[in-house]
């Protein structure tokens, strides 16, 4: 042994730039001895466990995230604003990047075996880890531990990200989140000479609202009328 005190969990997610790998590893640990299988390399849950601490871990996330954005000094956020860039920060798509950038090996220990011999790590999967993860932290450690560590961790992606560039994917993970299909989308008229086209295109949320937008391309005149329907 060298002497050095082995740091606490609450310790390691108060870190400004925090180790995911020893931070996994720590909370693996000390979850498995309490709960599980101490002998376990991976955390040791059922599955439908899992899930409660992913349910529970999505609105931690969203709480802390929105916090954070409505407090942040640099610049006033309105409403639509914040809802963009949480929506976005906080999709499965997101948090998927971020475990795929940040520890990889280290958040496919914490998918259930049930899940895990599926051999499958699809981006709900990922992001399911990831919402676990916090789920658990948050009663393991309280909301302020976890705090630092999203604030730390997400910190890149909320502070660069503009809300303005990707409303077609805010709007489809706002509507799952809420069970609801995603907005249809159809192009509604086309203008112009062949070489420079002008494209309008109509959004309709599943709640029956729409709204159009238009473009040189079509993904453009999309990302336009998705625009105009966030608003």
């Amino acid at each position: 042994m060298n002497g050095r005190p082995q740091r606490t969990l609450p310790d390691l997610l108060h870190d400004q730039n925090p180790d995911t790998h020893l931070i996994i590893d720590c909370f693996i640990r000390g979850f498995n001895a309490a709960y599980g299988n101490p002998a376990a390399d991976h955390w040791d849950i059922s599955k439908e466990e899992w899930q409660r601490y992913e349910f529970l871990g999505d609105r931690v996330l969203d709480l802390i995230v929105a916090q954070t954005l409505f407090t942040r000094r640099d610049s006033v956020l309105d409403e639509g604003e914040m809802t963009k860039i949480l929506s976005s920060v906080v999709s499965n798509q997101s948090l998927d990047s971020l475990t795929r950038r940040t520890d990889p090996a280290g958040f496919a220990r914490l998918v259930p075996a049930s899940i895990g011999e599926q051999n499958s790590y699809g981006e709900r999967v990922t992001g399911g880890a990831f919402e676990a993860f916090i789920g658990a932290l948050y009663c393991e450690t309280g909301l302020d531990d976890v705090a630092c560590f999203i604030n730390a961790i997400m910190a890149e992606a909320r502070d660069r990200y503009d809300p303005q560039g990707n409303a077609v994917g805010i709007l489809q993970e706002y509507f799952q989140k809420k069970g609801m299909p995603p907005p249809e989308y159809e192009v509604v008229a086309r203008a112009g000479p062949d070489h420079r086209p002008v494209f309008t295109v109509r959004v309709t949320a599943p709640d029956g609202r729409f709204a159009e937008g238009t473009g040189k391309s079509i993904p453009d005149a999309r990302q336009a009328a998705a625009n105009f329907l966030l608003k």
